[in-house]
């Protein structure tokens, strides 16, 4: 009967802190962001230049921006398609202000161009362009769904036995 208990209280909790998350304030803003990469096996690293996204999301607490993965991934894909880097580690920075953000650019150009083993290219403006992607936000009733089917997103790993079945 305990342990019914403490499962009771422990998915309790956890449905809790779900809702909790699932709420979190997401705003609509404008961000002003540029977007940098290197390889571990090129001497060169790219830099694009500063850009401003009128529709970018973020979560209005903590500054995070949503899907930053998504922007990274952009710069990547452009990367290769150019056949300017392949295998590239992407990586974005933005600010919802642009005077804190040249002071970032300028540090990590700094830090690069003194660097005498890296070249750092910057990418012409208007060659690169990040584009917001739709958000949508997942409701609390999807997630509680995949909690409890044990779906986890898209792709599900196979358990144990059936992968051994195959």
């Amino acid at each position: 009967m305990k342990l019914n208990l403490k499962h009771g209280i422990l998915t309790a909790f956890t449905l809790f802190c779900m809702s909790a998350s699932s709420f979190a304030k997401v705003e609509r803003t404008t961000v002003y962001m540029f977007g940098f990469s290197a390889s571990f096996t090129d001497s060169v690293a790219y830099v694009t230049d500063m850009q401003q996204l009128d529709s970018a999301y973020i979560e209005a607490k903590q500054k995070f921006l949503i899907d930053r993965v998504v922007y990274s991934d952009q710069l990547q894909t452009y990367l290769e398609a150019m056949n300017l880097m392949q295998n590239c580690t992407c990586t974005v920075f933005f600010d919802t202000k642009k005077s804190k953000l040249e002071e970032t650019y300028e540090k990590i150009r700094k830090r690069y161009i003194e660097d005498k083993g890296i070249v750092l290219k910057t990418l012409e403006p208007g060659d690169f362009k990040f584009q917001s992607p739709a958000y949508t936000p997942q409701s609390f009733a999807q997630e509680t769904e995949q909690l409890k089917s044990g779906k986890k997103g898209k792709g599900r790993k196979a358990s144990k036995e059936e992968t051994f079945k195959k």
